[in-house]
């Protein structure tokens, strides 16, 4: 019980000097770290009450806030130590001390604990994933949505700071870490919203947040078929991605990062017709999902952008990554396009005037030739490429 009460002064005194390093070293979620794994060894042994009166004990005239977050960090810490803890019953302890947190964070002159929100936030995150992966069919609101009402509420406190400090000693600190860690599309038109009154600037931020939530963003305008937006903010996302560094399991977490930006991008590319190279896709493995859309493209085979959506595979997978529609929708029309050029093109005789009517028959009977469906006709085909034209005039106007 000492070795409780000694880690409750010292969280006490941490707080009434505003120590940010001091508190953040203390209210540790590393299960790794040497000093966390000695305070759940003094907590193996006591109960739940035991701990609230040992915290009590030391803290009469605290804030109860405060003390009810030391309370459900002990909690916490033995539970995510046991083997028998269900996730959704560590989650839910967490989920007590964030809490009680965010009402000590909510005071005007709490900027100070802006590292130990992060901390607690990703955490949090974290937990509530594992808690989802734990109850896949669970009927009730899933734990992530709970999660995310947590982040909400301190999403609106970092928003509302008006002290007026450097960005560093201010809450706005952790806006768009906050942001990235909610990353839901359908909150992301709102989250813009309320950034861009907050005025702040994403570029006074550190790279690694602005690459994640220009990612989120980028994701956001593709769903929502703003396709110029989507590839500037996912190209820059790409190209100011980390570099590889010395540690391996690092390096891996770069690299994953980087193929799931780079699926979005060339997903949004490929909508505008402008195709990826393929050394690119064969660094991260997807050359296997997107060469044979590329090819497509090139020759304008509606046959081979059917055969590879319809390929029980790669419909999964593109599917998974929530963009079979879009490409399946804007892929269609750049291979119409590209098939109708080149037929134009190979009709032309060489030494004469060039031909200004597209050959409607000779569409036709490649497009069957191509996609083995005789229920194209003339009348098919002459539509197309009308909606084709029309598009090409309405762009130059």
């Amino acid at each position: 019980m000492e070795k409780v009460k000694s880690f409750a002064r010292e969280v006490l005194q941490a707080y009434n000097q505003k120590d940010k390093d001091a508190i953040c070293d203390l209210i540790m979620l590393d299960d790794n770290n040497p000093q966390l794994e000695q305070l759940q060894q003094a907590l193996y042994s006591m109960t739940e009450s035991s701990i609230r009166v040992a915290v009590e004990d030391v803290s009469k005239n605290e804030p109860r806030s405060l003390k009810d977050m030391i309370i459900s960090y002990l909690n916490f810490s033995i539970a995510s130590a046991v083997d028998s803890s269900s996730f959704v019953d560590v989650y839910e302890l967490l989920s007590k001390c964030y809490a009680s947190f965010s009402s000590l964070y909510q005071a005007h002159d709490a900027q100070w604990l802006t590292p130990l929100l992060m901390n607690l936030s990703y955490s949090l995150v974290d937990w509530a994933i594992l808690a989802d992966k734990e109850k896949p069919n669970a009927k009730e609101l899933r734990i992530s949505d709970a999660a995310a009402k947590h982040l909400s509420k301190s999403f609106n406190t970092v928003i509302s700071d008006k002290v007026p400090n450097a960005l560093e000693d201010s809450k706005k600190m952790a806006l768009f870490y906050l942001a990235n860690l909610l990353k839901s599309t359908r909150l992301i038109p709102t989250m813009m919203s309320n950034i861009s009154v907050a005025g702040v600037k994403l570029s006074d931020y550190p790279m690694s947040q602005q690459v994640t939530y220009r990612y989120y963003v980028g994701r956001y305008h593709l769903y929502q078929l703003d396709l110029r937006r989507a590839e500037r903010d996912l190209s820059f996302a790409f190209r100011n991605r980390p570099s590889p560094s010395l540690d391996e399991s690092e390096n891996e977490v770069i690299y994953k990062n980087s193929r799931l930006i780079l699926i979005y991008l060339t997903a949004c590319r490929l909508c505008l017709g402008r195709l990826p190279s393929l050394q690119l896709l064969q660094v991260y493995r997807l050359e296997v999902y997107f060469a044979p859309f590329i090819r497509a493209i090139k020759k304008g085979d509606l046959g081979i952008l059917d055969r590879t959506l319809a390929a029980p595979d790669q419909m999964a997978w593109l599917v998974k990554k929530e963009i079979f529609f879009l490409l399946k929708e804007k892929l269609r029309v750049l291979c119409w396009r590209s098939l109708i050029c080149s037929v134009t093109r190979a009709s032309q005789v060489p030494n004469k005037p060039a031909v200004t009517r597209i050959p409607l028959q000779a569409v036709l009977d490649i497009v069957l030739a191509l996609t083995k469906d005789n229920s194209y006709d003339i009348w098919d085909i002459e539509c197309i490429t009308a909606s084709l034209l029309d598009q090409v005039c309405s762009g130059m106007m």
